[in-house]
């Protein structure tokens, strides 16, 4: 009896096998005397060649430190932080204050001064308004100052509180200025209202300076537009109050003639001191500055 014969069939493996013994049977190696040296410098001593490499290792470029602005300078900026939450905390309950300050402005009817009875809400929150000034034509000055002598390289930070130290001391001079003046051709009562007017005007402009700064600060390519409102600003309160103390001075022609004197000698001749002696105070602290 016959059987059919198996038919063996070769597995994956085994031709995986198979072909390998194939590959390796008909390899034929290269570089039995092992690899070239080949290498792209000229010197085929190993040491030369090592230093030559690390002499080729790029040495980087020269650092540049960052401009200094004023949004960028620490104390400037804690300046500002600070009196803003000054300013948000006193005007909470101040608002009545500013509408009495705003009508005291060209008010010359005799009544009773808004400053002999306010509150320390109402203290604090001129006293603010007058801080906000000095800063603000602080920086505005330091800023005018460095665009006419780029010499002036000083920080940001003491620039500002150097301008607002000299606004500061001007405003003071002028209403211990304003006050003996007054005392000297008109009676106590009319004296009283001229400074407080000078006071009134002082505070209200903050407001808009402030704003003003702020834009230069974060918007500085609008910031020759800025200076000239800030200038305009200025000129308006000026205007201002030498409309309040004509009203009240004024009573004859004779009159006329004090008011041109007191003009040319307390409102145009003062800023010129202001000016040279604010470049002899930034050129001293700068010069301490680099001392220390």
């Amino acid at each position: 009896m016959s059987y059919p014969v198996a038919q063996t069939h070769s597995t994956p493996d085994t031709v995986n096998e198979l072909s390998l013994t194939n590959h390796a049977e008909s390899f034929v190696p290269q570089y039995l005397d092992g690899f070239e040296t080949s290498t792209p410098l000229k010197e085929t001593d190993p040491l030369k060649d090592l230093q030559e490499t690390i002499i080729a290792i790029p040495e980087g470029f020269p650092s540049e430190q960052i401009p200094q602005t004023p949004s960028n300078n620490p104390i400037l900026i804690v300046i500002i932080l600070v009196v803003f939450l000054l300013f948000a905390f006193t005007l909470k309950k101040g608002t009545k204050f500013l509408g009495e300050m705003f009508r005291n402005l060209l008010n010359v009817k005799e009544r009773q001064s808004i400053f002999d009875d306010t509150t320390v809400r109402e203290t604090q929150l001129r006293a603010v308004l007058l801080s906000m000034t000095f800063i603000a034509e602080g920086f505005c000055l330091f800023m005018f100052i460095s665009h006419l002598l780029p010499s002036i390289s000083g920080s940001f930070g003491i620039g500002v509180c150097c301008g607002a130290l000299i606004a500061g001391l001007y405003y003071f001079l002028q209403k211990w200025i304003y006050k003996g003046i007054g005392l000297l051709f008109t009676d106590a009562t009319h004296t009283h209202q001229w400074i407080e007017s000078f006071i009134s005007i002082n505070s209200l402009i903050s407001i808009p300076l402030a704003l003003s700064v702020l834009t230069m600060i974060f918007i500085p390519f609008i910031e020759h537009i800025m200076l000239i409102v800030t200038v305009v600003i200025y000129l308006i309160s000026r205007i201002l109050f030498i409309y309040k103390g004509f009203k009240i001075f004024y009573r004859n022609i004779l009159d006329l003639f004090y008011f041109i004197v007191y003009l040319c000698a307390l409102e145009i001749t003062p800023l010129f001191w202001v000016y040279k002696s604010s470049v002899l105070i930034y050129h001293f602290v700068e010069l301490k500055i680099q001392q220390l």
